[in-house]
């Protein structure tokens, strides 16, 4: 069965095809919701959450385009919509100000030096350390590589308020990646 035909079952609600759609894509969209959520069952919930959405999308997907591309597209969309869906639990004030770490020193390691199995543990460790909305900020612009204006319309912010969010993200990523590597004797202080 190829991929049109597979979506043309999920949509006649054919179980064996929704089972081999989430088969096929399971893997990735588990990954992308590891990065999105706070670990655990959020995790486990927001795949759940996902899915469901892209079962009810899979009529808008172009015919014409990468099936992996646009899944992977709305996953991370479908994502984000979960956690806005209860945005008292998620969408918390900062608990970390900028300017107080700011002064904090230490060389900073980024996502590009990790490629062991426990390097990728302290990596989604690092990243789960960050407030929800700084995760999402981070993992769109340089997990996911999605363009700012794209980001900025989609998440409905100001530019000015993407900078300056994205900004605190990345800095507070290094922070707790720095402290995390070195927890794990990775890293010298």
């Amino acid at each position: 069965m190829d991929t049109s035909q597979l979506i043309e079952a999920c949509l006649h609600n054919d179980t064996d095809a929704q089972r081999n759609f989430y088969e096929n894509y399971s893997p990735r969209i588990m990954g992308i919701c590891m990065r999105y959520a706070a670990g655990g069952k959020d995790t486990e919930s927001m795949v759940t959450y996902v899915f469901k959405k892209l079962y009810a999308e899979l009529l808008t997907c172009p015919k014409d385009t990468d099936i992996s591309k646009w899944v992977e597209d709305r996953a991370i969309w479908n994502a984000i919509a979960y956690l806005h869906e209860d945005k008292h639990r998620y969408f918390i004030a900062k608990t970390t100000r900028y300017m107080e770490n700011k002064t904090q020193t230490g060389e900073v390691n980024d996502e590009a030096s990790l490629s062991t199995e426990e390097s990728r543990k302290i990596y989604l460790a690092a990243l789960h350390a960050l407030t929800p909305s700084y995760r999402i900020l981070y993992n769109l612009t340089y997990v996911d590589e999605i363009t700012p204006d794209t980001i900025i319309q989609n998440l409905e912010i100001a530019r000015e308020t993407y900078k300056a969010e994205l900004e605190q993200a990345r800095f507070q990523f290094k922070q707790y990646l720095n402290t995390y590597l070195h927890e794990n004797g990775l890293r010298k202080q």
